[in-house]
């Protein structure tokens, strides 16, 4: 009777403990730009069957996929850009001497546990139970890993993990490692104390099992009750995936600059270094929707529409002096607006006249320049601009109406395909789009006064070639070799004044980005990674 009595009492308690976790809130953990992962311990001592504690870890570390599901987490951070800081555990020769230690400190210290000289000596590191698990070293030594200072105990007090999250403003852990009911539960409780959100990866962490104890079991019960989620790591992959796909979409917005609706395209984390793209003639920020979305997973990406194109808003010429110098004020409007004061910019067309005269008034601003079939020199001015330079020079109505052609349907087909590999590969919504904003009231007339002041570009030519020699730019050009509008000879004097110029000229036409766009991307990626804009 009293063993039934027994059976039914604990019965009753295992019940009301299932209840209670079942009733337990989870709060929830949102991925985004200030969430960092943090390891503990990835060496050989936790995870290898080499190591000195995997008799009593092994058993956990199998049964949890521990090693597969942290190289999973490895993989994870370096295809979605997330920053990742290792709190590794070693000892040197002056820990031994320590006068008083807890249980498993003795045990550690007694079987030469994450052994190390000093901090200055790697003899025999390299393979030891300190090292790393061979496979992660690929991951770990990479620009995104910050490897922090070793913690001595268990949690991460005595070492600067917290001081390097903040620095790179985290304030999101997502936690797994070894030892789970150690080293991993210390660093949640501290990080936890410290105003951190902490998630865990459950089954990416492990933990001594010996007989009568479960530190697995532990582990798991306390991440529960104490973090703000704990992940499977399919999990976190499944959650790490939607959270990247919302951050690179490209999201539609205006801002009101002077007066005047100005629309963007925006996409990319804004933690992320700014790439601006300034469209040209007689198009909008839609030539860059491909662009956007191949350069958005590493780079905050912003293109914005001039008055009078695209989605902007279009003030009549009564009350806006449609003129190369107030598109670049709007330019310069917006980035203040969005509080942006360091950039790389993508000058295509009438972008560089716009562009370089933001450049030359900030040059301390522009970490790079992108140059695609954008203008600087005079040896760039050619066969197309012969009507335009009359145009100039004799300011009448009957030399406008000659000019009108290049924004009719014909003249726009023209743009886009003259000079191409293959027009089957350019879309027509391109003219039909750009039509959209050309077709409006007054825009014809719009378009002839941009004509009219490209005039006061050339002028400026000598000082942004200047700001070329004086402040050297990092510079890549991507030029439409076959452009009939900005021909390959302006391309070529840049290389008399930039000496960090990377120069591609491209078997296509004037907008390069609707044959070449792939390589148009990964030129730009490799560039900017070499000049360590990242």
């Amino acid at each position: 009777m009293k063993n039934v009595r027994t059976y039914f009492m604990l019965t009753i308690v295992l019940f009301m403990t299932n209840l209670a976790v079942a009733q337990l809130p989870d709060p929830g953990f949102i991925i985004d730009d200030h969430t960092a992962i943090v390891i503990t311990d990835p060496q050989v001592d936790f995870l290898s069957p080499d190591g000195v504690t995997w008799g009593i870890v092994g058993e956990s570390v199998e049964k949890n996929g521990t090693v597969k599901n942290l190289e999973t987490m490895f993989k994870l951070a370096k295809e979605a850009g997330i920053l990742v800081f290792i709190s590794p555990h070693y000892y040197y020769e002056h820990d031994h001497q320590w006068k008083f230690e807890g249980a498993l400190e003795t045990a550690m210290h007694s079987m030469n546990m994450f052994d190390r000289g000093d901090q200055l000596n790697l003899e025999g590191f390299e393979g030891s139970g300190a090292d790393w698990l061979e496979s992660y070293k690929q991951y770990i030594d990479q620009d995104y890993v910050t490897v922090v200072g070793p913690h001595k105990v268990f949690g991460p007090e005595q070492n600067d993990l917290s001081l390097q999250l903040r620095k790179q403003k985290i304030d999101k852990v997502i936690l797994a490692g070894m030892s789970g009911n150690l080293c991993v539960e210390s660093h949640m409780r501290e990080l936890m104390e410290d105003g951190f959100e902490v998630a865990i990866v459950g089954d990416a962490t492990a933990s001594a099992i010996i007989p009568g104890l479960d530190g697995n079991q532990a582990a798991q019960t306390n991440f529960r009750m104490i973090s703000s989620h704990v992940y499977s790591t399919e999990e976190l992959v499944s959650e790490v995936s939607k959270a990247t796909s919302e951050s690179h979409k490209t999201l539609y917005k205006t801002s009101n600059v002077n007066g005047i609706n100005i629309f963007y395209r925006e996409a990319g984390s804004a933690g992320d270094p700014t790439i601006l793209l300034l469209h040209g003639y007689p198009t909008s920020s839609h030539m860059f929707r491909n662009l956007i979305t191949d350069l958005s997973s590493e780079y905050h990406v912003l293109a914005p529409d001039y008055p009078g194109y695209g989605k902007s808003e279009q003030p009549s010429m009564t009350e806006f002096d449609y003129t190369f110098d107030n598109m670049s004020l709007i330019i310069e409007g917006l980035l203040e607006n969005l509080n942006i004061d360091k950039y790389s910019m993508y000058l295509m067309d009438y972008g560089a006249p716009i562009g370089f005269r933001i450049a030359a008034k900030y040059p301390e601003r522009v970490e790079s320049l992108i140059i695609q079939n954008g203008n600087a020199y005079e040896e760039g001015l050619r066969d197309f601009w012969i009507p335009i330079k009359k145009y100039w020079n004799d300011y009448t109505i009957e030399n406008g109406k000659a000019l009108e052609g290049f924004h009719s349907l014909d003249g726009l087909i023209w743009q886009y395909t003259h000079g191409v590999q293959d027009a089957s590969k350019i879309s027509p919504d391109n003219w039909n789009i750009d039509l959209q904003h050309l077709t409006r009231s007054e825009n014809a007339e719009i378009q002839l006064a941009m004509f009219y002041d490209y005039r006061t570009n050339v002028p400026l030519y000598p000082e942004w070639q200047e700001y070329f020699r004086t402040h050297q730019p990092p510079t890549l050009i991507v030029w439409g070799k076959n452009d009939y509008i900005f021909p390959a000879e302006g391309a070529y004097p840049y290389k008399q004044d930039l000496k960090n110029l990377d120069f591609h000229l491209l078997d296509t036409g004037h907008f390069a980005l609707e044959e070449k766009g792939d390589e148009i991307a990964s030129l730009i990626l490799s560039f900017l990674k070499k000049n360590e804009i990242k």
